[in-house]
Parts: C-alpha cells; sequence; structure tokens
C-alpha cells in the first residue's frame, strides 16, 4: 500500500513536469513568434544594395599590402552582408575608401644565442571612410576612421612576414565590415 502511493505520487509529479515543460515550450514558442524585437541577422542598412571598394591607397613601403587588404575586404563584404560589390563607381550605392598609414615589423624577443629574432609584431593601421555615391554633406566633413590591428609571430614554427601580414589584413577587413552594420544609435541621440 505504500509503495502504491509512493509511485502513484511519483506519476503525479512527472505528469506535473510534462505540464510545466509544456506550458514552457508553449510560451516560449509564443515569444519568439511574436517578434520582440530581437533578431538574429545583423543590422545592416536595408537602402544600399551596392559597394564599391576601390584599390585602398597606401603610404607605405611594404609590397602589396594594399592589394591584399582590399582582397580581403571585398572577400568579407561578399561573404558578411547582404550587399554586392559594384565593379564600377557608376553601379555603386556607396563607397569605401581606405588608406594603408602605417605598417611595420617589430621584434619582441630575441634568441640569446644567435640573436635572431624569436617572436615578432606585424602591425598595420588604415584608415577608412564609407560614404553614399555621391556623398552627403555629412560624409564629406567626416573624418575617416582609424583601425589598427597587431599579430604576433614566430619564424622558427614557419610563420613568415608574408603570412603575418595576410593575418593583419584578414582581421582588419573583418573589422571594416564589423563598422558597416547600422549602430545601434542616431545621430540625434549623442547631441
Amino acid at each position: 500500500m505504500f509503495g502504491a502511493l509512493l509511485e502513484s505520487k511519483a506519476a503525479a509529479a512527472r505528469r506535473g513536469l510534462r505540464a510545466t515543460s509544456a506550458w514552457a515550450l508553449v510560451v516560449g514558442a509564443c515569444l519568439a513568434v511574436s517578434g520582440c524585437g530581437y533578431s538574429f541577422r545583423a543590422p545592416y542598412d536595408k537602402s544600399v544594395r551596392t559597394v564599391y571598394v576601390p584599390m585602398f591607397k597606401t603610404q607605405t613601403f611594404r609590397r602589396d599590402l594594399e592589394k591584399m587588404l582590399t582582397e580581403h575586404v571585398i572577400k568579407e563584404i561578399t561573404r558578411r552582408t547582404p550587399y554586392q560589390i559594384a565593379g564600377s563607381l557608376e553601379e555603386a550605392d556607396t563607397v569605401l575608401h581606405g588608406t594603408v598609414n602605417f605598417a611595420d615589423k617589430n621584434m619582441l624577443l630575441e634568441n640569446g644565442l644567435s640573436n635572431l629574432p624569436r617572436q615578432l609584431t606585424a602591425t598595420v593601421n588604415i584608415s577608412v571612410s564609407w560614404t553614399h555615391n555621391p556623398p552627403t554633406e555629412a560624409e564629406k566633413n567626416r573624418p575617416p576612421t582609424v583601425v589598427t590591428q597587431t599579430v604576433n609571430f614566430i619564424p622558427e614554427a614557419g610563420e613568415s612576414t608574408l603570412t603575418a601580414y595576410d593575418r593583419v589584413t584578414k582581421a582588419l577587413a573583418a573589422q571594416v565590415v564589423d563598422m558597416m552594420e547600422q549602430p545601434w544609435y542616431f545621430e540625434e541621440d549623442m547631441l
């Protein structure tokens, strides 16, 4: 008798747990369908369809860095955004201009026996501006955004300066595309 009572209480507890779980699932589904303002998509400007990315300019003597950066930015825009890359300035809704301001390689750690570098850093500094085509008055007066990226690399592990700059330009391209998302605020809110 006592065992049957325990079994019936356990069965009732399981039924109650199932009912609670079912209600939680229904409430969760209703909230998801109701659209409470959250989105899983990145907030890109829907009025922009195409972006023209001319070759980045350079103020450094590091060879082909601007070509590598332009290529990575175009690939990142194509991969992560709803925007299409325009083939010419005339076809574009917006233009993404960029300049490589600084590129440097520095030694962090030196081998004590041979005085050869064991660990180095590669640093690149760029300035970018994304404007409408033609630019608005506010965009004409706005200074470009400056972005800097640094990566460490180890020549003894097979990494070269070229692979380090490739990693730097990929990281910079990701940052540039991150900045192409719509802001979470309006300019008027900041005044």
